[in-house]
C-alpha cells in the first residue's frame, strides 16, 4: 500500500508544479503592462522591476498553490483513468477513499503551510508592494527634452525649445512658462541657451542669453512688467526622477496579521456595547420627557392644546432623528468588524480550498478520463470563476451586511467539496449520476 500511495502522490507532483509556474507565469504577465508604463515614464532601474514583480509573487502564491492542486488532480486522475489504473486499482480490492486519504494529507499540509504564509509573511509583503507602487507613482517622469515639443513634466512650469543640440546642451528659441505662483506668472523667452543638470541630478539650471521676463499681476491686470536681459540664470528645483524610499506604520486590512485583525473586531464589537447602553438610556430620558412635558395628569382626556401637540410632534421627531443616528454608528460599528472578518476567514478559506479541490478534482479527473493538461486547464477555469464568483460575491454581500462573513468565505468551499464528495460517491459505487436523488424519493 506504501507502494501504491507514493505512487500516486509522485503522479500529482509533475502536474502540480507545472500547473504552478503556468499559473503564475500568467499573473506575471497581467503585471507586466502596468510595470512596462512606469520603466517606459520614469526609467525605472532593472533591480526595481525584480523587486516589484518579487513582492507580488507573494499574494500569487497564495492563489496559484490552490489552483495548481486542482489541476494537478484532474491531470493525475485523467490519465491514470485514461490508462486504466483506476480500473486495476479498484480491480485489487482496493477502494477510491483509501487512495484520496493520501492527497487529502498532502492537501492539508499545504493548507496550513499557506494559512502560516497568508498570516505571518502575505502582510508585510504587501505592504512592502504598496509602499513601493506609491513611491513609484511620486517619481517625477524622467525629462526628455525633443525640439519643438511642450515639456509638461515638471510641475508649476511650461517649456518649449525649438532646437536643442544634444551634444553641446545648447538650446535655441527658448520659452519658459512659470506658474508656481498663480497670481504672478511669469513668461521667459529668450535667443539662445543652455541646459544642464546640477546637485546629481536633483535640480535643472538654465543660462539664457538675449531675451526678456514678462511679469502679469493677475489680481491687478494694469500691472505688466517687462524687463530685458543679455544673460540671465533660471534655476528649475527637484525635477529628480530618482525612486525615494518611503515607510509607514499605516496598514489596512490586507497587511495585517490574524492577530492584529482580530484586535480590530474586538474593539469594534466592544464598542457597540456601551453605545447600546447609552442610546438605549439617552431614548428613555427621551421619552420621559415627552410624556411629563406633554400629558395632562388625567391622561385619559383628549389633548386639545394645539402648542402641546405641536411640542408632542417635535419630540417625536427628534426621537427618531437620534434612534437613527444611534443605529447608523451601530452599523458603521458593524461594518468595520465585517470588514475585518472578511479578511480573517479569507486567510483559512483560500487555503482551505486545497482540500475542496483534492475532494472535487479527483472524481471530475475520473470522469472525463483525459489526462491532458489542456481540459484539465479547461475544467479548472471553469470551476476558478464559480469560486471567485461565489467569494467575490460573498465578500460584497458580507459587506453590505446582507450575509455573516463566515458564510460568504466559506460557501464556496462547502459547496465544492459537497459536489467533490457526491461525484466520489457516484464513481466509486459506479451509479448514475442522479441515482442518488432517484433512491431518496
Amino acid at each position: 500500500m506504501k507502494i501504491l500511495t507514493r505512487y500516486i502522490l509522485k503522479e500529482h507532483f509533475a502536474p502540480f508544479f507545472l500547473a504552478f509556474f503556468t499559473i503564475t507565469f500568467l499573473l506575471i504577465i497581467d503585471l507586466v503592462p502596468k510595470i512596462i508604463d512606469h520603466v517606459i515614464d520614469k526609467d525605472l532601474p532593472v533591480a526595481v522591476v525584480f523587486e516589484i514583480i518579487g513582492l507580488n509573487l507573494a499574494w500569487m502564491l497564495a492563489l496559484s498553490v490552490p489552483m495548481s492542486v486542482l489541476v494537478a488532480t484532474l491531470m493525475a486522475f485523467g490519465r491514470l483513468t485514461s490508462d486504466f489504473e483506476i480500473t486495476a486499482i479498484k480491480a485489487s480490492g482496493i477502494n477510491l477513499l483509501r487512495i484520496l486519504v493520501p492527497l487529502l494529507a498532502a492537501g492539508a499540509v499545504l493548507m496550513f503551510g499557506m494559512i502560516e504564509f497568508n498570516d505571518r509573511i502575505l502582510p508585510d509583503l504587501n505592504k512592502r508592494s504598496r509602499l513601493l507602487w506609491a513611491d513609484i507613482s511620486a517619481m517625477r517622469p524622467t525629462l526628455v527634452f525633443r525640439s519643438g515639443v511642450f515639456i509638461t513634466d515638471i510641475p508649476g512650469y511650461l517649456v518649449l525649445i525649438d532646437k536643442i543640440d544634444h551634444s553641446t546642451s545648447r538650446v535655441e528659441t527658448v520659452n519658459i512658462t512659470d506658474t508656481r505662483d498663480k497670481t504672478k506668472p511669469q513668461i521667459i523667452v529668450a535667443e539662445y541657451g543652455y541646459l544642464e543638470m546640477t546637485d546629481y541630478g536633483k535640480n535643472m539650471r538654465f543660462t539664457l542669453y538675449n531675451g526678456e521676463v514678462h511679469s502679469l499681476d493677475t489680481k491687478d491686470p494694469n500691472e505688466y512688467r517687462r524687463v530685458s536681459f543679455e544673460r540671465y540664470v533660471k534655476n528649475v528645483a527637484d525635477v529628480s526622477s530618482e525612486l525615494v524610499r518611503t515607510d509607514s506604520d499605516y496598514r489596512n486590512d490586507r497587511e495585517m496579521s490574524i492577530t492584529d485583525m482580530q484586535s480590530r473586531v474586538d474593539a469594534a464589537i466592544t464598542a457597540t456595547g456601551p453605545f447600546r447602553e447609552r442610546m438605549r438610556a439617552a431614548l428613555d430620558a427621551r421619552i420621559g420627557t415627552v410624556l411629563s412635558d406633554t400629558l395632562p395628569s388625567d391622561s385619559t382626556k383628549p389633548l386639545s392644546d394645539s402648542a402641546a401637540m405641536d411640542q408632542v410632534r417635535r419630540d417625536a421627531t427628534a426621537l427618531a432623528r437620534q434612534t437613527d443616528r444611534g443605529y447608523q454608528q451601530l452599523a458603521s460599528q458593524q461594518k468595520i468588524a465585517n470588514k475585518y472578518q472578511i479578511e480573517i476567514y479569507k486567510k483559512y478559506s483560500i487555503p482551505a480550498a486545497s482540500l475542496a479541490f483534492v475532494l472535487l478534482g479527483a472524481p471530475l479527473g475520473i470522469l472525463t478520463r483525459r489526462g491532458g493538461m489542456g481540459v484539465a486547464i479547461a475544467i479548472s477555469i471553469v470551476l476558478f470563476i464559480v469560486y471567485w464568483a461565489f467569494l467575490i460575491g460573498g465578500e460584497d454581500l458580507a459587506d453590505r451586511g446582507l450575509m455573516s462573513p463566515f458564510w460568504a468565505m466559506w460557501i464556496a468551499n462547502f459547496l465544492m467539496g459537497g459536489l467533490g464528495i457526491y461525484l466520489i460517491y457516484i464513481v466509486a459505487t459506479e451509479k448514475p449520476m442522479l441515482a442518488f436523488f432517484r433512491r431518496k424519493r
